[in-house]
C-alpha cells in the first residue's frame, strides 16, 4: 500500500534529491511549496518548472496516472499542472527521461483511448485511494522522450 505522504516526503530528501541532481550541471532550486507541489512543480532547473517521478524499479515504460477511485483527476489529465518537464528517473539503472509536458499532453489526448485497451489499467492501492495508471512502452512515445544514463 502506497502513502501519498510518506512517498512525499522521500521525494523531497535529500538522498532523492541528489539522486537527480547527478545528471544536471545546474542546481536545482529545491524551494518549492505545497500548493505549487499540487500543480505538478517539484522542483525549478534552469528557471523551469519540473515535476520528478521516481521509480524504484526499470520499467522501459512511462507510468501514467489518469484518474483516482474517488473521482480526482490523476496528474496527465489535471489541467492546473504548471509544469514545463515531466522528469521520470529508474534508481536501479541510473536513467532519466525528460519529457516536455505540453507534447506529453498532445499525444495522451490523441492515444488515451487506445492505449487504455492495448496495455490495460494497473491499479495503485494507496492509503486514501486507489489510483488508475497505465503504462506506455517507451516505443509509444519515443518522438517525445529524450533519455540521459549515468554510467
Amino acid at each position: 500500500m502506497n502513502d501519498y505522504n510518506e512517498q512525499l516526503n522521500k521525494s523531497l530528501s535529500e538522498v532523492d534529491k541528489m539522486w537527480w541532481s547527478r545528471f544536471f550541471e545546474n542546481n536545482i532550486n529545491w524551494n518549492v511549496n505545497i500548493n505549487q507541489e499540487y500543480k505538478g512543480i517539484d522542483a525549478f532547473l534552469n528557471g523551469k518548472k519540473v515535476q520528478f517521478k521516481l521509480r524504484e524499479q526499470y520499467y522501459k515504460d512511462i507510468l501514467i496516472e489518469f484518474s483516482h477511485s474517488n473521482g480526482e483527476k490523476g496528474w496527465i489529465n489535471k489541467r492546473d499542472q504548471e509544469c514545463v518537464y515531466v522528469i521520470f528517473g529508474w534508481r536501479p539503472k541510473n536513467i532519466i527521461c525528460i519529457i516536455d509536458w505540453k507534447k506529453l499532453i498532445i499525444l495522451w489526448k490523441e492515444n488515451q483511448v487506445k492505449w487504455i485497451s492495448k496495455y490495460k489499467i494497473k491499479k495503485a492501492i494507496n492509503k486514501n485511494k486507489v489510483t488508475l495508471n497505465v503504462a506506455i512502452p517507451f516505443k509509444e512515445m519515443e518522438e517525445i522522450l529524450v533519455f540521459r544514463e549515468l554510467n
